[in-house]
This record gives C-alpha cells, sequence and structure tokens, in this order.
C-alpha cells in the first residue's frame, strides 16, 4: 500500500504601491478612456441610425439623413454624456409614425413628396394634397423607429467599446 505524502506549497504575495493609481493620474486616465468611448459609441448609432434612417425625396443630402447628428457632452467633467438626434421638423414623425385620428400634417408639407412619388407637376400635387392629408390624418402611418431600433441591434457593440475602455483603464492604472 503506497503512503501518502503531502506536499507543502508556499504562497508569497507582495503589494508595491505603484502605478497612476497611486500617483493621483486615474481621474485623468478614467476621463480620457471614458470620453473616448463615448466617442466611438456615438459615431457608431449616428451611422447605424442614418443607414435606417429613409431617404426621402431631398436624398441623403438634403433630407433627414442629414440632420441626424451625433455628439458628446460634458467633456472635462464627471458627467460625459452621448446624444444622437436629429434637428429636423418632421424627424419625430418618421420615427414615432401618427396615430390614426391625429392631426393632419401641415398644409404645404407634403408637396414636394407627392410630386416625387407620384410623379406629378407641383399644381397637380396642391390639387391632390387635401384627399393625402385627410387620409394621413384619419389613418396615420407606422413608424420606421430608426433611433430606437440602432440602439437596440447595436446595444452589445456599445459595451463592447465600454468593457474594452474598462480593460484599458484597469491596465493603464497598474503600469
Amino acid at each position: 500500500m503506497a503512503s501518502a505524502q503531502r506536499i507543502a506549497v508556499e504562497l508569497k504575495v507582495s503589494i508595491t504601491q505603484k502605478g497612476k493609481i497611486f500617483e493621483g493620474k486615474a481621474p485623468e486616465v478614467i476621463q480620457k478612456k471614458m470620453e473616448g468611448a463615448m466617442y466611438s459609441a456615438v459615431m457608431l448609432l449616428e451611422r447605424e441610425v442614418k443607414l435606417k434612417t429613409p431617404v426621402g425625396v431631398f436624398g441623403a443630402q438634403g433630407g433627414l439623413q442629414s440632420a441626424i447628428h451625433g455628439e458628446v457632452q460634458g467633456k472635462g467633467t464627471p458627467v460625459v454624456k452621448g446624444i444622437v438626434g436629429h434637428q429636423s421638423k418632421y424627424g419625430d414623425v418618421i420615427e414615432k409614425g401618427r396615430r390614426a385620428g391625429k392631426a393632419w400634417p401641415p398644409e404645404g408639407a407634403l408637396l414636394r413628396w407627392i410630386e416625387v412619388k407620384f410623379g406629378v407637376s407641383e399644381k397637380v400635387a396642391k390639387r391632390i394634397e387635401f384627399p393625402i392629408r385627410a387620409k394621413i390624418g384619419k389613418k396615420g402611418f407606422p413608424g420606421t423607429h430608426m433611433f430606437e431600433k440602432g440602439l437596440d441591434e447595436n446595444w452589445p457593440k456599445v459595451q463592447g467599446i465600454f468593457d474594452k475602455a474598462g480593460f484599458e483603464i484597469a491596465r493603464e492604472l497598474s503600469e
């Protein structure tokens, strides 16, 4: 019968106080990495929202796509925010849609769309605008949800951007 052998393991741990965290540079490192991550996330989401946005009658350069922009606010402060939004009078309606029985689109707002969509002259567009506005007011239309889908579909990528920043912060603080 074999005899049991005992093996002794000795564990030694030494802690040194060196690195940026002990030099008081942690806030600066964290700020820099978080701002960079926020900028990357905002640019990703801006691009993805634009890809999901209808081009419309004015094309990408003059329509809703051109009014979508991303911005990082609060650089250099403890609260850094990333915003992807639009500067368009009809962007919210395209995003959310229009419920049935609600207000009609403003008079004149659909003229260019009617001309391009139906291939008619301005004169004909003016004549058929009223019934189209009435139908939209009565029946509504679904939204495209380009902002909502852009965020939902890219959330794992956004999380990955900030996870990577967290690892970079930890690595840089330990150097």
